[in-house]
């Protein structure tokens, strides 16, 4: 658990940089998705470990995840501004998933 962090700022710092590109952000932002995804699914593992707080932020997180998928699915206006729009909420999506990964990676090491 301790590593995730790690993996996910890399990724983040990677997918980011490479996004300030159209076609970059095609190729990053899926890619990271992936990572995370793992990433979550590590921490759905050790779930009960976690404190409350980051229990929530976990909570949150996921909500904030469907809501952006729904939000996407209705709006139907030209698909460059969705575009825009869906990389956007990636990129702040995969930040606040960034920071619940740096949150277990400070509770890990005060244990």
């Amino acid at each position: 658990m301790k590593n995730l962090y790690t993996i996910n700022s890399w990724a983040f710092i990677i997918c980011v940089l490479i996004s300030f590109t159209i076609y970059g952000a095609l190729i990053a932002l899926p890619i990271l998705g992936i990572i995370q995804i793992n990433i979550s699914i590590k921490i759905g593992i050790n779930f009960k470990q976690l404190p409350k707080s980051i229990k929530i932020s976990s909570f949150i997180y996921l909500l904030s995840v469907v809501i952006a998928l729904i939000v996407i699915k209705i709006i139907v206006l030209n698909q460059l501004l969705i575009f825009f729009i869906w990389s956007l909420m990636a990129i702040i999506l995969a930040g606040f998933h960034l920071a619940i990964t740096h949150f277990i990676s400070k509770y890990n090491t005060t244990e």
